[in-house]
């Protein structure tokens, strides 16, 4: 799918839509919410999801704004693959290779878009609800993460 200058694979589209989706259920649960939030809420969580620091409620609106910033960032690089550093894009000789190697990581961008929502919009709500993350938080998101770009990686390394 074409939008502007620049081609879309569906399922980019789709991953990017659900990020999308994601942050305005969770800026819509929090405004609903916004009335029964604790004046002083988690703002710090160890290793194992505990909570170790604390402040006032508005620091809510620092995690969120911060995920519809890297939401937002994300979407203007989707635009712009000059911008992106591709790694091994000079070393692949074919049209065909390079293009494939932009649709890859146009994918990744977005796979870690949605990732990146979900993490950031369940540490919203965890801090708005005044309770502890999971201790599975810090490993899984670490998995999810590394896995995407070891993945990435692995496939770029095979385009010729």
């Amino acid at each position: 799918m074409r939008i502007g200058k620049t081609y879309f694979k569906v399922y980019d589209l789709i991953l990017g839509a659900l990020s999308l989706v994601v942050l305005i259920a969770v800026s819509i649960w929090l405004l609903v919410h916004w009335g029964s939030i604790p004046d002083l809420v988690p703002t710090h969580y160890d290793f194992s999801g505990n909570i170790d620091g604390t402040g006032g409620k508005s620091n809510i609106l620092i995690m969120l704004g911060l995920a519809w910033f890297i939401w937002l960032t994300f979407t203007v690089l989707d635009f712009f693959p000059g911008a992106w550093n591709v790694r091994g894009l000079s070393e692949i000789s074919s049209t065909v290779g390079k293009a494939k190697a932009i649709s890859l990581t146009r994918t990744f961008l977005q796979i870690i878009k949605f990732l990146i929502a979900i993490l950031f919009s369940y540490l919203t709500i965890c801090q708005a609800q005044g309770r502890a993350a999971s201790p599975l938080l810090l490993p899984l998101s670490i998995f999810l993460l590394m896995g995407a770009s070891v993945v990435h990686i692995l496939l770029l390394s095979r385009l010729k």
